[in-house]
């Protein structure tokens, strides 16, 4: 039977089966995705999973329903799938780990999301078996939501509005994908759809595609993602070479290939002259320059080759099974609490096969990889062998989709991501599905049997919709909360007993790893209800007791109740659980000098100095010494330190010079009190040439001349130390109306004399006779 032939009779077939109508409802419905709203979530992947769950079960009723019309061969056809297998052995690896993790809410919430993508991949597969007649037509209806997706982003760049910034605009691009990064990877693995349409229509919609082409790369190059550069690079070469392959090298090949290059073009030129109006000055200074910061020496790649280390370090403690499904997030903390910023945490390895790996163990995180080794040669050995041309073509896309996706999988986390997901549930089911073999190679099973397993896929769909119903109505909470703000606010809309009474089952802790019990604690610690407060601490500990924010609050806890030694110890054991955070840092330092603990102050310091390399490091444990009693030598010591590292601070510099002033003053007051007069000037000249506008060098130099009568001179030093704002309490007024005094000058003398009345100086009292007050 010759290509032709065979697509004849699945054509024939398939009006008799599902209608096209069917397939095309789900896809539209699948795109949509892209477009939903938040529904008062957090987090836009809640609603969407809820969504993908919602319509696993709306298909699964269809098919159960309606088997008569569903293809026999399906079945079978999975039960012999490599893909199917690796699959199913990857999600019992990922159950598994349920019993070697600590927080099972998390394998629970995850394990929801994975089971919501297999089945969408069944249920693909079911659908599109005897339906790749139809694939132009899905590749046309993905290429409008491309363009409608991409067009969203883009029309806010047409016309910029006036009084907007548009670095602003670059840096909010996001869509309803959740970040900027995830806006571009959904862009980008729609890119090979509309290589296809291109290349295979003509008149107006091959134009409206080539419109959307530029489009969708415009606002790829414009998020400054890098990641989908290297898919857009190796998807243009591949469908390239392909194109040249199939066509024999004509000239017709060649034109095809400028075509896809010239909106690609256009696009970059755009971009650029948006990105001059930004002035900015790394990520969004030229497309080029991106490109050109794709190496391990940036800041971002860094960063993710020290959570790949970390991933490696996490499977090394639990390499058989992993520490559970979704626990990276909250067992990695303590990883980085020398290399995080502040409280944040990384909550993804931003390497799927890594996350896996640590999560679920070696074995499973092999299996992961060898179902995208096993596509790859699958797809690869269609495209090479295969004699028809459609089977090629959608080898050649699923390729594609794979490349876009394993890249992106690689170097971030698509795995929980439902705008990636649906493609790659799609190039799994289109794996399956594409094959020359004629359907009598397959054994037919009963219409029986398959309504039994089409009753399974809904009571899985059953418990994943509402699996993620919970998971939605936990992250609804978790939008409530973050709308309070109750980490800075007196009050909030929720109260404490509320936040208890809608504890969500799963999961247990925020998207970014704090427990639910440990903002509840902060409600009631912000209501001074210190019991409950300290009870739901005790279980917020049992859950995430790694990000120092629960030690943290207990220290305010005992400051409230006067227990100094508590506050202190809690301080402590927050600063050495992220000793990477400056607020901890400062609190700790704090603590430690009204304790007159100067050891604890040094060794924090060296701690927090050793991965942060700030002035304020420095500058806060410096004053924090001098307040513990710290002599000023040594103080000038320490900042010396710092300026060993930062050399040309200017904060350093000041910090240096203040308390150098400070010692001379000290020094020469010594000398003074000891009568050698004349060293006491030369020291408080040595401060005054550091700092000539200095108010306290001046005025104790206003004294020192006041104290062996030479009125002049220290009237000179008052005013240059009045002429500064600082003195408040009307000392210095006092004694230079004293001065003018005894040169007879009584207009300034009791100018002055008033001045220090006016500040509450006791002894001003006593000159009201003087000046003619009564």
């Amino acid at each position: 039977m010759n290509g032709q032939t065979y697509n004849i009779i699945k054509e024939l077939k398939g009006k008799q089966s599902i209608p096209n109508f069917v397939v095309f409802s789900l896809v539209i419905s699948l795109l949509l995705i892209d477009f939903l709203p938040y529904f008062k979530s957090l987090e836009i992947i809640n609603p969407q999973f809820l969504y993908l769950s919602v319509l696993n079960l709306i298909i699964g009723f269809y098919y159960y329903f309606n088997a008569y019309r569903l293809p026999d061969q399906i079945l079978p056809i999975l039960k012999r799938s490599y893909i199917f297998k690796i699959y199913l052995i990857f999600l019992f690896f990922c159950g598994i780990s349920f019993f070697s993790a600590k927080n099972t809410s998390l394998v629970i919430t995850k394990f929801t999301e994975i089971v919501i993508v297999f089945c969408l991949f069944i249920n693909l597969s079911i659908l599109l078996k005897n339906k790749l007649y139809l694939f132009y037509k899905i590749v046309f209806i993905i290429c409008i939501s491309a363009f409608i997706q991409a067009w969203q982003q883009l029309c806010h760049f047409i016309i910029i509005p006036k009084h907007v910034s548009v670095i602003d605009l670059l840096t909010n691009m996001k869509g309803n994908t959740g970040n900027i990064n995830i806006l571009a990877a959904s862009l980008t693995i729609k890119v090979p759809f509309l290589l296809f349409g291109i290349t295979h229509f003509k008149s107006y919609r091959k134009w409206f595609m080539l419109i959307a082409l530029f489009c969708v790369v415009s606002v790829i190059f414009l998020t400054g993602a890098r990641t989908p550069y290297i898919s857009l690079i190796l998807i243009y070469l591949i469908f390239s070479a392909y194109l040249l392959k199939e066509n024999s090298f004509k000239k017709s090949s060649f034109f095809k290939i400028i075509t896809l290059v010239i909106p690609v073009l256009i696009a970059m030129v755009f971009v650029s002259g948006i990105f001059k109006k930004s002035k900015a000055t790394s990520r969004y200074v030229s497309v080029e320059n991106r490109v050109k910061q794709i190496n391990t020496e940036d800041a971002s790649a860094h960063a993710r080759i020290v959570f790949w280390g970390n991933a490696i370090k996490i499977t090394k403690t639990s390499p058989l099974f992993g520490i559970g499904l979704g626990n990276y997030q909250i067992e990695s903390i303590p990883y980085e609490k020398f290399t995080s910023n502040e409280s944040n945490v990384s909550l993804h390895v931003h390497n799927d096969f890594l996350e896996i790996c640590a999560e679920t163990g070696i074995l499973n995180a092999v299996v992961y990889l060898s179902l995208f080794i096993f596509i790859f040669f699958v797809n690869a050995k269609r495209i090479l062998k295969s004699k028809n041309s459609q089977t090629k073509a959608i080898a050649l896309l699923t390729l594609l989709l794979l490349i876009v996706y394993g890249i992106d999988s690689f170097f971030n986390f698509p795995m929980y991501r439902p705008t990636m997901q649906i493609f790659f549930a799609l190039l799994l089911a289109l794996t399956v599905v594409n094959s020359d073999l004629s359907d009598r190679e397959h054994t037919i099973t009963s219409g029986i049997k398959n309504q039994y397993i089409y009753a399974a896929l809904i009571l899985v769909a059953c418990l994943t919709t509402y699996s993620s119903f919970i998971i939605y109505k936990a992250s609804n909470l978790e939008y409530l909360i973050a709308a309070d703000d109750i980490n800075f606010n007196d009050k909030g809309v929720l109260t404490g007993d509320e936040v208890i009474k809608r504890m969500p089952q799963f999961p247990n802790v925020f998207q970014t790893s704090e427990s639910f019990y440990e903002y509840a604690g902060i409600y009631y610690v912000r209501e001074k209800n210190y019991e409950k407060a300290m009870n739901c601490f005790s279980k917020a500990t049992k859950i995430n007791p790694y990000t120092g924010r629960i030690d943290f609050f207990k220290h305010v806890i005992a400051n409230k109740k006067g227990n100094s030694d508590s506050a202190y110890i809690y301080s402590k054991q927050a600063f050495y659980l992220r000793p990477g955070n400056y607020f901890f840092y400062k609190t700790s330092i704090y603590e430690a000098f009204i304790k007159k603990d100067t050891v604890e102050i040094i060794k924090e310091h060296k701690i927090f100095s050793k991965h942060k390399k700030t002035a304020e490091a420095w500058t806060t444990a410096a004053i924090a010494l001098q307040n513990a009693g710290v002599n000023q030598k040594r103080l000038v010591s320490f900042i010396d330190e710092g300026l060993k590292v930062l050399p040309k601070d200017s904060t350093l510099l000041k910090q240096k010079k203040d308390f150098l002033i400070t010692q001379y003053i000290i020094e020469a007051q010594n000398f003074q009190t000891q009568l050698k007069l004349d060293k006491a000037l030369i020291t408080y000249k040595k401060a005054l040439k550091i700092d000539p506008e200095n108010i306290y060098v001046n005025q104790n130099l206003g004294f020192y001349y006041f104290n062996i009568e030479q009125n002049a001179k220290a009237i000179t030093y008052f005013l240059k130390a009045l002429k500064n704002h600082g003195l408040r309490d009307g000392r210095t007024e006092f004694y230079l109306g004293i001065c003018y005094m005894k040169i007879n000058d009584k207009e300034n003398a009791c100018k002055y004399i008033d001045l220090a009345k006016s500040k509450n100086f006791s002894e001003a009292q006593r000159l009201n006779q003087y000046c003619g007050t009564k």
